[in-house]
């Protein structure tokens, strides 16, 4: 994919807005920096999509190796799963470096962004949407953490009471919106989008339940949190699609790509 220099100062923008948020104050996430290195641990969740590192300083391929092996133990000590998660636009040589210190690529995902001015609304008929505040029961907040971590909503499979308090805690100081989509009153789908810096604001953790896929749950509920994230102030939403269906609903709402995110794990 051809990618211009505008599009790689953007990608370039918004892993900066990341790496340079302060440390969340609710203790549910841990940021540490590991060398070239910022990384990021969800204290009441394995989920190695909240749980992974992103370089921030260039780095040469030795010195690069030991920082690689130095976040191998950072993330052992945490009985985490190391992954690391770049722009490949934006870090050229970071792909062939890691896959030398012996990671393998997991996924390679579509960077989209979206401004206000190209955002084009979608709600399908029957969804509906609703932001989650702090005072939502236990039973509610258990519910988004299933759908989120790709449980079912049975309760056959419980999140601990600690991951409910971290989310509570994560409504209560998370500068964002976290949002649940139901269909005839059902649990449908689940996401987020947290307000950066800069501008910038990023659409996260959107899942939809296999039941429901293909009722346009995702383009509504992400729909609903762009026209939130734009009335913050925020001028440039961006997110990554997981695959290439993902990636032609959110090209719907005005979505475009802009780079490559690349996940490489232990």
């Amino acid at each position: 994919m051809h990618t211009d220099t505008a599009e790689i100062e953007l990608a370039r923008r918004l892993e900066q807005s990341i790496s340079r948020a302060p440390a969340p104050t609710s203790g549910a996430i841990e940021s540490v920096t590991c060398g070239p290195f910022r990384v990021w641990f969800a204290t009441y969740t394995d989920n190695r999509e909240l749980n992974y590192a992103m370089p921030v300083t260039p780095t040469g391929s030795d010195a690069l190796r030991a920082a690689v092996e130095a976040l191998r133990a950072v993330f052992a000590a945490r009985t985490r799963t190391l992954r690391v998660e770049f722009v490949e636009e934006v870090w050229p040589d970071l792909a062939a470096a890691l896959q030398r210190s012996g990671l393998h690529l997991k996924a390679r995902e579509p960077l989209m962004a979206c401004t206000k001015d190209e955002f084009v609304p979608v709600m399908a008929s029957g969804v509906s949407v609703r932001a989650l505040s702090a005072e939502e029961s236990d039973a509610e907040l258990a519910v988004f953490l299933q759908i989120n971590d790709g449980r079912p909503t049975d309760g056959s499979r419980p999140v601990s009471a600690k991951a409910v308090a971290a989310l509570r805690d994560d409504l209560r100081t998370t500068l964002g919106t976290f949002a649940s989509a139901s269909i005839d009153g059902r649990p449908a789908g689940a996401g987020r989008c947290l307000f950066q810096q800069d501008g910038l604001g990023e659409i996260t953790g959107i899942v939809t339940l296999p039941e429901f896929r293909n009722r346009g749950v995702a383009a509504t509920l992400v729909s609903d949190l762009l026209r939130r994230l734009f009335e913050s102030g925020r001028s440039i939403a961006w997110l990554n699609a997981a695959n290439e269906q993902a990636r032609s609903v959110y090209a719907r709402l005005g979505f475009r790509s802009i780079g490559s995110l690349l996940n490489y794990e232990e």
